[in-house]
């Protein structure tokens, strides 16, 4: 097998491979610096703790670090809201605040030294920092393309329908539990007593039909003159791994 360009990049950072996709593709969007400190998180246990009796405490600390559209983009509020008490306070007052916020102390210094070594990898291939920050759609198409396994559509409600038939919900600690966003992506669907997405957000099915372009079934129906353009158009449906992204487009036919 002969590996593209790509594929030799990614073999050279110290990831899972879908993690390494997404630092790949967060070169061409531009946005390196927000998609390596949320790789380094995706690849450690989370340092949010939820001790028993404790549990409302806990979620109502966490929540300030929240974000409404996406589980990711919180993970980038709590890595700011943590260097910039790191750097201002002395290390035991630095750790007692972390202990207040239910922050596991040895898992936020894993963080920063995943992040570290991953700063190390991406300057080593010359996948530079960005100098201004991303825009949501940039760091999230970084983040799909090492995640089209996880994305779903809502069905009904707290449903949603994934690829190869499977149905989840989202994770009752998710900040879009509530939201039932129309198109999702998920770090992870994990199976306990229900199936659940975990560590979600919103995303734009066209951006799946994007990167998945390979992947994908069309199908044509209703195929019809069109006087107004002048040209033969019919109805196109688009699916990835039986997951419907487009319904009905009327396109341009050609037999």
């Amino acid at each position: 097998m002969v590996l593209t360009e790509k594929g030799r990049l990614m073999a050279r950072i110290p990831l899972d491979p879908r993690l390494s996709r997404m630092l790949i593709e967060a070169k061409k969007e531009g946005c390196i610096d927000e998609i390596t400190i949320i790789v380094a998180a995706l690849s450690i246990q989370d340092p949010r703790e939820r001790p028993p009796g404790q549990r409302g405490q806990a979620d109502a600390r966490h929540e300030t670090f929240a974000h409404e559209r996406s589980d990711f983009l919180s993970w980038l509020s709590l890595w700011h809201w943590s260097e910039k008490e790191r750097e201002a306070l002395t290390r035991r007052r630095y750790e007692r605040l972390l202990k207040t916020r239910f922050l596991s102390v040895p898992r936020m210094r894993e963080w920063r030294e995943v992040h570290r070594q991953l700063r190390l990898a991406t300057q080593s291939l010359r996948l530079t920092q960005n100098q201004v920050p991303a825009d949501y759609s940039a760091v999230h198409q970084s983040l799909l393309s090492g995640s089209l396994g996880f994305v779903g559509r809502h069905d009904e409600r707290g449903v949603f329908d994934g690829v190869q038939n499977l149905k989840f919900r989202i994770f009752p600690g998710s900040a879009l539990f509530e939201s039932r966003p129309k198109w999702l992506m998920a770090a992870e669907i994990a199976e306990t007593q229900r199936v659940y997405a975990r560590c979600v957000a919103h995303i734009e099915p066209r951006w799946v039909e994007e990167l998945a372009s390979h992947l994908l079934k069309r199908q044509y129906s209703e195929p019809h003159f069109s006087a107004k353009r002048g040209e033969a158009m019919a109805y196109e449906r688009v699916s990835f791994r039986g997951l419907p992204l487009v319904e009905k487009r009327r396109v341009s036919y050609t037999a």
